[in-house]
This record gives structure tokens, sequence and C-alpha cells, in this order.
């Protein structure tokens, strides 16, 4: 018998795929799994995705950080608005404290008179009571 040197292939090529014949159980499972690596597979990208991202907002956030400059005077960045209430408030600080220093300083001239002047008493009744 004469056989055309393509049809040995044919035959092998027809006998493989007998071998290989899956049914619909071995079909649906290989489909689930082939499913299920791939929604493991966007799972993972996704999160690596977020990372980066996240990472990207963490080095932004410390590179705005680093870059404000920290001044002597709190809210010397602040709108004009505010430094203005902070000067105001400055200069109420200022008079107020001179306020108090005076009267501080008041109370403390009269408590000094006072303690001189009760010396005075108390050495006055000693010589009465003893004259």
């Amino acid at each position: 018998m004469i056989r055309h040197p393509f049809s040995v292939p044919c035959l092998l090529a027809e006998d493989a795929l007998e071998a290989i014949s899956f049914d619909r159980g071995t079909l649906w499972l290989v489909a689930g799994f082939l499913l299920l690596g791939w929604v493991l597979a966007r799972m993972t990208i996704s999160r690596k995705k977020k990372a980066i991202q996240q990472r990207g907002e963490s080095r932004e956030t410390q590179r705005r950080l680093d870059s404000q400059v920290k001044t002597a005077l709190p809210l010397s960045d602040a709108p004009i608005e505010t430094q203005r209430w902070q000067v105001a408030m400055f200069d109420l600080q200022r008079e107020l404290t001179g306020d108090l220093d005076t009267r501080i300083a008041v109370v403390q001239n009269l408590i000094r008179q006072a303690d001189q002047r009760i010396a005075v008493l108390q050495e006055l009744e000693r010589r009465q009571q003893a004259g």
C-alpha cells in the first residue's frame, strides 16, 4: 500500500486529539481554574498599583512637610487677616502684661507700707505696755 507522505502525521494528530479529548466536567474545571487565575492576577496587579500610588502620595506629603520652613513666629505664613489679628493679640498681651505688672508693683508697695506701719504700731504697743 502506497501512502501519501502527509497522511501519517494526520493520523498521529487524530490519535493525539482522541487521547486528549475532555468531557464537559473537565472543560468546566479548566475554565474555572483559568478564571480563578485571571481574578487573582487582577487583584495582585490592582494591589500593587494601590501600593505604588500610596507610596507616591506619602512621598508627596513628606516633601511638602519638609519644604515648609519653620519660623520663630507662629502663623507667619498665614493670611494677612490672621496676621493682623495676631499682631492685635500681641499688642493686647503687652498692654495687659504692663497693667498687671504695674498693679503688682503697687500692691507690693502697699503691703510693704502696711508691714512698716504694723511694725511701728507693735513697737508703740510694746512701749506702752512696758511704760
